[in-house]
């Protein structure tokens, strides 16, 4: 049954490859069509080993025709999976220069941070206010080939221009620009958004620049890296996604605060016991301009625009594994991050118009065990509703990631 079972695996192959296109890119897909295909292969040689020369031809060239074949199939489910979702921008490729990317980010009324890989032994940034005032000298941390300038004593509500001397030439190619927040109530722009491919060259950065946020919230999965094992592929995936055009794009033109989720912490539904921890941490501590954090390593911060508080919490590198039965001991947050939470909502209740917190996992779900998202951690989704009932907080706001969806709810689905 040689001939019988390699054109069934083959087939088979081809069309794993074609469907395996719906969640990876195709060259991706190809790697475990591989294993079949291989043997499948290997069946029709066996099969056709006693055959004449032209019928060797002809088995080659059906075995070329299904490849091709599950190659199309793979391009055109990817097309049309990914592609008119995600279409790719038209920017030119970056100059050639010694920043391989930088961005900014942790901005506050007078302070800011700006972040960099760079080629250079040496490297200076000058910040230069629109009135043309330079803004004071920043305090630098290097960490390899990563560059971290702190800012502080800027001025509130002010638009700064900043480069990178390398090496003693000054890289204006590849500036950058952000605003200081007011001290006074004011309307403002933020863009939020989750779940990029990594090295993702969307024309979505573009779309989001021409908003013209003053700010940029990344909910988590800034880049999918599940293959990530050592610090060197933190840093190659960092260096894949913040040197596309279009994300150097927006990060030149909007500050950042981010926070991770699974895909750019781990593999998927990573938790605090995921062998990645330690080497997310410390990619994380090095490449993100990111403002105070929390206690542990963790990356939960907060921060003011004018009458609004922004809570962005850490939703994996303390939660329990998923597979936990659900129940009063099982956290998502872990109990020092649920105190803070719980002060943060209270001041927020009453020093704050609005309190925006930042889940990188939907809340709205319903109670179902084992689940990534907030109805897997339902004991603890009630204690916080629980909390927030018993003080009468009702100035909140929740923006998630991680479903791949645009979605808004009133309110009417959140008291649990």
């Amino acid at each position: 049954r040689e001939g019988f079972g390699g054109a069934l695996v083959l087939i088979g192959s081809a069309a794993l490859w074609g469907f395996g296109a719906l969640q990876r890119h195709p060259a991706v897909a190809l790697l475990p069509a591989l294993l079949f295909i291989v043997p499948g292969v290997a069946f029709l040689i066996a099969w056709n080993r006693t055959k004449t020369t032209a019928s060797l031809v002809v088995l080659a060239t059906v075995v070329i025709m299904v490849l091709f074949t599950g190659g199309a199939l793979a391009n055109h489910y990817y097309q049309r999976g990914y592609r008119s979702a995600h279409p790719e921008s038209s920017l030119p490729p970056l100059p050639e220069t010694p920043v391989v990317w930088i961005w900014s980010g942790a901005v506050t009324d007078s302070s800011a941070t700006v972040v960099a890989r760079l080629d250079a032994a040496t490297a200076e940034l000058t910040v230069v206010a629109a009135n043309g005032e330079a803004a004071p000298n920043a305090s630098v941390e290097r960490i390899d080939d990563v560059w971290r300038f702190e800012l502080d004593g800027l001025a509130p509500n002010t638009k700064y221009t900043y480069y990178v001397t390398a090496d003693g030439d000054e890289v204006q190619a590849r500036s950058g620009t952000f605003s200081t927040f007011s001290t006074e109530p004011l309307s403002f722009t933020v863009a939020a958004a989750s779940c990029a491919r990594l090295g993702s060259n969307g024309a979505v950065y573009e779309a989001i620049v021409a908003a013209d946020p003053d700010l940029f919230i990344a909910t988590g999965d800034l880049f999918y890296a599940d293959y990530v094992e050592t610090a060197a592929h933190f840093t190659h995936a960092y260096e894949s996604s913040l040197a596309q055009p279009s994300q150097a794009h927006l990060y030149a033109s909007v500050p950042i605060a981010y926070v991770w989720d699974d895909h750019d912490y781990g593999r998927n539904d990573s938790d605090a016991t995921a062998p990645t921890r330690q080497l997310a941490i410390d990619a994380y501590s090095a490449n993100v301009p990111y403002y105070p954090r929390g206690a542990d390593d963790a990356v939960y911060q907060a921060f003011e625009i004018g009458r609004v508080r922004f809570v962005l919490m850490d939703d994996r590198s303390h939660r329990d594994p998923h597979a936990t039965p659900d129940g009063p001991g099982k956290s998502m947050l872990g109990a020092e991050q649920l105190s803070w939470l719980q002060s943060e909502l209270l001041a927020g209740s009453d020093a704050n118009a609005l309190t925006v917190i930042i889940s990188q996992v939907p809340w709205i779900a319903e109670p179902a065990e084992g689940a990534d998202h907030w109805g897997g951690y339902s004991f603890e989704r009630s204690l916080i509703a629980d909390f927030m009932a018993e003080h009468d907080i009702r100035n909140v706001l929740m923006v998630a990631g991680d479903t791949h969806m645009v979605a808004i709810d009133d309110g009417s689905n959140t008291n649990y």
